[in-house]
């Protein structure tokens, strides 16, 4: 098995980490426009890696702003062994103790938005291509490091990339936890639509807004309320959250009563480890009498989905024995006085469970409510042999810089790129003794887990460049 001389620079490391980290590369679909789909903040990121890959002497290409890669290995290689990165981030919502788009490091642990998803362990991968090439190792196929900016809200980028390039031998990505995960769940992304209807009451839900991203939990969420009894049921409601120590801020605007809660965020596929702020606003308000679609939509909220995070109220639970249970995160609620309400749900399905029965059942329960189905999008699960000879060569490469023998291979709820790949698997950087904190507030992991992730990824691009058809 090889073994690659890794002698990684850590000041030089940091450095580039940190330029990649301060570039505040989440999606801006507003400013979305031909060469940058997703807006100028991921766009940004992927120049900067392209930059480095070209500074340092790789072969790099730009596809159209979705993507694109660095490059190294024989260049009329058939074939090549792709290790899918990306560079674009959730928002840093929540209160940081530093800034969150600066690299800031104490007693070794780096601190930071994109320090473990997925900024860190893309550097890592690519710092471990550089010792590749130092190494002088013969290689068979090219390694492509392949840099994606539009992970965290549908991977429109990968779609695009698989569109433009050809289909790699193997790959993985360096997005998840070590030793290795064989599979993930699929993903059903929903866009519940709720119309408003004109009604007299004596007090009116005008604005209601939390969460980001679809794909994590709200930590904050903020309801309006305007009317002749509004000032009263304000009252009522700050008294509800008081009595459950629920953290909350109430202020008189020019748009009427404003009530905010505080909850705690946490990655979409793991809803039950966060508190979802828009559930803990929507129970205070339930015994408001709104006009009635404006209580349809609290009751939704409160009753169907709160802290029902295997979807049993919804009529879409299920688990099966690799992948476990069905997940439910709601991750953007909307509630506005003209246009009605959207709650976008999150859903992991298990690997063995039907996408299309999931759809179909959800869809049902949502009608029966009285509400719609808008947007709707999902991806297919990921589900490898465990005996493939690339997931045998990770596992044996892991094992090796670990000195661990037979390690049990993981399973997720988490999507990563490695679905769209004929063959792949996610792997690391997440070392498994330490806590993953990706979409947290103040994000951080190891800098030496990092160091030590991408001499792992060394050998295994080492490894993988020979890897027979």
């Amino acid at each position: 098995m090889s073994q690659v001389n890794v002698k990684t620079d850590k000041e030089a490391f940091l450095n580039d980490l940190s330029a990649l980290i301060a570039i505040p590369s989440t999606k801006d679909a507003s400013q979305a426009k031909e060469g940058a789909p997703f807006g100028p903040g991921p766009l940004a990121g992927l120049e900067k890696m392209l930059e480095i890959g070209k500074r340092d002497g790789f072969r790099t290409k730009n596809l159209q702003g979705y993507a694109g890669y660095i490059e190294y290995g024989p260049e009329d290689a058939e074939d090549y062994i792709a290790v899918l990165g990306h560079v674009d981030v959730v928002p840093a919502t929540g209160k940081w103790a530093h800034d969150p788009f600066t690299a800031y490091v104490e007693d070794g642990t780096l601190y930071a938005r994109g320090a473990i998803d997925d900024k860190g362990p893309t550097m890592a991968a690519y710092y471990a291509l550089k010792a590749l090439r130092e190494s002088g190792e013969t290689l068979k196929h090219r390694i492509r490091l392949v840099i994606g900016t539009d992970e965290e809200s549908g991977c429109a980028c990968m779609k695009k990339y698989n569109e433009l390039e050809p289909m790699s031998l193997f790959g993985f990505a360096p997005d998840a936890e070590f030793p290795l995960i064989f599979a993930e769940k699929g993903q059903i992304r929903a866009w519940i639509n709720l119309p408003q209807r004109a009604e007299e009451a004596p007090v009116h839900l005008t604005d209601f807004y939390s969460g980001e991203r679809i794909n994590m939990v709200p930590d904050h969420a903020y309801a309006v309320l305007e009317g002749p009894e509004a000032e009263q049921w304000s009252a009522h409601a700050q008294a509800a959250l008081t009595a459950k120590n629920v953290p909350f801020t109430a202020e008189k605007t020019a748009q009427g009563l404003k009530l905010t809660v505080k909850g705690q965020s946490a990655h979409g596929s793991e809803p039950a480890g966060g508190v979802n702020a828009a559930f803990l606003l929507a129970g205070a308000l339930q015994d408001l009498p709104l006009a009635e679609a404006e209580q349809a939509f609290i009751n939704f909220l409160a009753d169907t989905l709160n802290n029902d995070f295997g979807g049993a109220r919804l009529g879409i639970a299920g688990h099966d024995d690799v992948s476990g249970e069905l997940t439910v995160n709601a991750g953007v609620i909307r509630f506005d006085k003209t246009k009605g309400g959207t709650v976008s749900l999150d859903i992991r399905v298990p690997v063995k469970l039907s996408l299309e029965d999931i759809q179909a059942t959800l869809t049902a329960s949502v009608e029966k409510l009285g509400f719609s189905i808008g947007e709707l999008g999902t991806s297919k699960p990921l589900y490898m042999d465990q005996k493939h000879p690339g997931v045998q060569i990770l596992k044996k490469v892991y094992e090796k810089h670990m000195g661990l023998k037979d390690v049990e291979l993981l399973t997720s709820g988490g999507g990563t790129y490695a679905q769209y790949l004929d063959a792949g698997v996610a792997f690391g950087a997440c070392m498994p003794d330490y806590p993953y904190t990706g979409h947290q507030v103040d994000e951080h992991v190891k800098v030496d887990d990092l160091l030590l992730a991408s001499a792992i990824y060394a050998d295994a691009m080492a490894e993988l460049a020979n890897l027979e058809k």
